[in-house]
């Protein structure tokens, strides 16, 4: 009988389950879509996940990959990734005492400048490796600490999006350290719950759960969540991890020098170490820390908005085109010079390299002639600017010289847009073949908690992980150089003055 491996991957635009065997090849996989949804009882612009919706999909997937393989005996364990930042109160029995408030929801920011002055941004950095963006969970804790101190003095515990489902599996509330350095609650070179920053938001301790490393056994599947998603009773359920050391584990990389870049509607630009360093500079050029699902190391990242760039053009550009051939023809009219066109892709303000000027999304050398192929080339290209300044500040924070950029997520399908980021940084991008990375790294660790890899070097060592390389261009490298230094280097910080007058 095959063994297969169960992940699970809870994402902000779909749920997919997938089976794997033991050397990584994928042998079922099954997906429904997922969005954030109204509040009823909220205010127009309040968005939260429906749990119980999110878990009738979680397991009509596990149940269609199940429907493949024929027996479910087969599967050794389970694990869960997915989303960080959002998560849930819960009774001791497990009811639900609020609704899971989504990332998309705006109603935090104020609390988010209250606990700036409780704490000062730079002291939040060097405690937890985070900037304080308003969607981070303690700034949500906050919210309910002023507007619902019921929620908070009646909750046993509180889990992420990854804990609520494993919960559900297993009946255990747990909890691990990459999804738990997503909360702003971490004090990350300790890998423990940090007092200073629950004082500062007016939180219990006792509502948070242990936090063991990525790929413990927690429970087993209970009788109820046996019958619910056709898995046998027993199967072991095990912790899995925020989705961008998910992925970095499911692309293969082990290796310092091989950085990893996770394009979709965010890019996650990722680099490993094994220390905690955070410095005013770092927190100054847009990076954040994590901890990495290896024991005792820990992510340098970088968050960007990316694809969300490219879907604004979509929208805007090409309402014309059937959603079919959109993106083929975007991509198509791109094959143009930009012609002196720029995009400053801050379309999210607060966030990414330039959020230090109070940057938002700007667009410079229009005229009359200019066509939508152009704009889109430009954006294109501010993207890959905006990628080699990163790349430029994650070297130096983490004291390493990438050798190679490995490309996984929904960009890895655009082989222009890969030849520009390899064109751009001057480096080699690598494509991984496997489908399907996120699960892939997920069903890894099940298989490190359900002992069929002794740890994540023997899983790596198992898996093949064959890629395809874009090698950069030395002329276009040159050519690329010249507008990043003398222009788009220079757009945030010249209009910086005007990007405060605007609000």
């Amino acid at each position: 009988m095959t063994e297969l491996l169960l992940g699970v991957d809870v994402g902000a635009t779909g749920i997919k389950t997938g089976l794997f065997t033991p050397d990584g090849r994928l042998a079922a996989l099954a997906g429904r879509r997922n969005g954030p949804v109204h509040q009823p009882d909220g205010a127009p612009n309040w968005l939260i996940w429906d749990a119980d919706d999110i878990w009738r999909k979680v397991c009509e997937c596990i149940r269609e990959c199940l429907g493949k393989v024929g027996d479910p005996g087969q599967v050794r364990a389970i694990a869960c990734t997915g989303f960080g930042a959002d998560g849930v109160p819960l009774s001791r029995d497990g009811h639900q005492l609020y609704p899971f408030i989504s990332w998309h929801c705006s109603r935090t920011l104020p609390q988010s400048q209250e606990v700036a002055r409780r704490v000062g941004d730079a002291r939040i950095f060097e405690i937890t490796g985070y900037h304080n963006y308003p969607i981070n969970t303690l700034n949500r804790l906050l919210w309910l600490r002023q507007n619902r101190p019921d929620v908070l003095d009646q909750a046993h515990r509180w889990l992420q999006m990854q804990d609520y489902v494993a919960f559900c599996l297993s009946g255990e509330f747990s909890t691990e350290c990459t999804i738990a350095s997503t909360t702003m609650m971490l004090d990350m070179a300790r890998r423990d719950w940090s007092a200073e920053m629950l004082e500062a938001a007016g939180v219990n301790p006792s509502i948070l759960p242990p936090i063991s490393e990525a790929g413990a056994p927690i429970g087993a599947v209970t009788s109820q969540a046996a019958e619910a998603t056709g898995l046998q009773k027993g199967t072991p359920v095990v912790t899995g991890g925020h989705d961008c050391e998910i992925a970095v584990l499911g692309a293969g990389v082990n290796q310092r020098d091989i950085f990893i870049d996770i394009t979709g509607t965010w890019e996650i630009l990722v680099a490993a170490v094994d220390h905690f360093q955070p410095r005013p500079e770092q927190h100054e050029c847009g990076l954040d820390y994590e901890c990495h699902a290896l024991p005792k190391q820990w992510i340098c990242q970088s968050l960007m908005i990316a694809g969300g760039v490219l879907e604004w053009i979509r929208e805007k550009f090409y309402s014309d085109v059937p959603d079919n051939d959109v993106y083929q023809k975007m991509f198509a009219d791109a094959e143009v010079p930009s012609d002196g066109v720029y995009v400053l892709p801050s379309f999210v303000r607060g966030m990414g390299p330039a959020a230090r000027y109070h940057s938002l999304g700007t667009v410079l050398g229009l005229t009359t002639a200019t066509s939508r192929g152009q704009v889109v080339r430009a954006a294109l290209e501010g993207l890959c600017f905006q990628l080699r300044q990163q790349m430029d500040a994650v070297q130096t924070a983490v004291g390493t010289q990438a050798t190679r950029l490995r490309v996984v997520g929904g960009g890895q399908k655009n082989p222009l847009w890969l030849q520009m980021k390899a064109d751009m940084t001057g480096l080699p991008v690598e494509i991984t073949t496997n489908p399907e990375v996120t699960l892939l790294g997920v069903a890894i660790l099940a298989g490190i908690g359900g002992r069929v890899y002794q740890d994540i070097g023997d899983a790596l060592e198992r898996i093949a992980f064959p890629t395809e390389v874009f090698e950069p261009n030395s002329q276009c490298h040159q050519a690329f150089t010249i507008p990043y230094q003398s222009v788009y280097r220079k757009i945030a910080p010249s209009l910086a003055e005007v990007y405060s007058a605007t609000h």
